[in-house]
């Protein structure tokens, strides 16, 4: 028994060095085949935390006159098992095994024991405990009930779950993208813009302009975009520059979807040998001469066509005259004459046919070719 005690004081201080609780009790024992008398017993154990909610439990038990004048003691290793570990009331189970050793005649003996027992923490670091105990005497076949009370102190206890978290600081997130600090490679990213792995702002259409300032999202891969991710347009024409298939086009003039300035048509037609302006086309010339001042970057060439009737020297001279006389009539409409001009082209360019009459109708006509200087 002198070894069991030697040993048992030699686990307990390795047992101080680590994360243990040691603890006194005292108990009363009961025995159900009257080989002793039913005793009262002091406890002192020691217990190492194999992780938060077990242990393993060194105890020595001694008692007196158990027998006559004998005196038992007894050596335990028990395996405990807390439950609600969180808990100011902290139930738990055990069960274990050891040696027990009376003096006197009475046969030492292997036993083994198992219980239920409580903590309650009443300081931090210390616990009140009482259990309820089992334990089978082999040699002697023995039955011993026993109810313990008593305290222990912990040593080095296991933090709680809420002692880890203040213990161990938590990743610093500043911007509070999700991102730690420590990985995060755009810091200071703005409160609830979406982010990528590496805490940047995410460029679905990858223009270089994050999604929460693009403007145009959905820019085509490589198209050169502005500081709001939009389509560059150089000429402020309203067709961005990888459209626009009249770059440099002045400003303030009006484009069709290719960002080219537009045409205009009048659509007049003439009578044979004849440069008369019929009453029915005037207001189509006024028409265009309300689209020249409203757009006043347009310079117009004035030009007269005919059909392919009779020679060419005639052809043009006619041509000639149809064309100033739509040139006379928008001077009339107020538009400046530095920014028309007028030529005649006989019968080139034709729009129909010259072999039937609706086409040479259609082929003695005036039209306007715009440009800008």
């Amino acid at each position: 028994m002198k070894k069991t005690l030697i040993s048992l004081t030699i686990a307990t201080s390795l047992f101080a060095t680590a994360s243990v609780n040691l603890g006194i009790g005292a108990g009363r024992g009961y025995v159900d085949n009257n080989h002793l008398k039913n005793y009262n017993f002091l406890n002192l154990r020691a217990g190492k935390h194999l992780n938060e909610n077990s242990l393993l439990r060194l105890e020595y038990e001694r008692s007196t006159k158990v027998l006559n004048n004998s005196s038992l003691q007894r050596a335990l290793l028990n395996y405990e098992y807390d439950f609600n570990k969180q808990n100011k009331i902290t139930p738990y189970t055990f069960i274990g095994a050891g040696y027990q050793v009376v003096t006197g005649d009475y046969p030492n003996s292997f036993v083994a024991d198992a219980g239920l027992g409580a903590k309650v923490e009443v300081k931090q670091h210390i616990d009140i405990f009482a259990e309820l105990r089992g334990l089978r005497d082999f040699k002697n076949n023995d039955n011993h009930y026993s109810g313990l009370f008593g305290i222990e102190y912990k040593f080095g206890e296991n933090k709680s779950e809420d002692d880890t978290t203040q213990a161990t600081p938590k990743p610093i997130d500043s911007d509070n993208d999700g991102v730690i600090d420590s990985l995060d490679k755009c810091p200071n990213t703005p409160s609830g813009v979406k982010v990528d792995k590496n805490g940047c702002p995410i460029d679905s259409d990858n223009d270089g302009v994050a999604d929460y300032l693009d403007k145009c999202p959905n820019t085509p891969n490589g198209v050169k975009v502005d500081k709001n991710g939009c389509p560059i347009d150089s000429d402020n024409d309203g067709i961005a520059d990888y459209l626009d298939k009249c770059p440099n086009t002045p400003n303030g003039v009006k484009v069709n979807k290719n960002g080219c300035p537009i045409s205009f048509n009048f659509d007049i037609q003439f009578g044979a040998n004849s440069a008369k302006i019929e009453s029915q086309f005037i207001p189509k010339i006024k028409k265009f001469a309300d689209f020249l001042k409203s757009n006043p970057a347009y310079h117009a060439e004035i030009q007269g066509y005919t059909d392919s009737l009779g020679n060419n020297t005639y052809n043009v001279l006619l041509s000639q005259k149809r064309a100033k006389a739509v040139y006379e009539q928008l001077l009339k409409l107020g538009i400046d004459k530095d920014r028309l001009t007028w030529a005649g082209y006989g019968a080139k360019n034709p729009i129909a046919p010259n072999n039937t009459k609706a086409g040479r109708e259609k082929n003695r006509r005036v039209v306007a070719k715009l440009y800008f200087l």
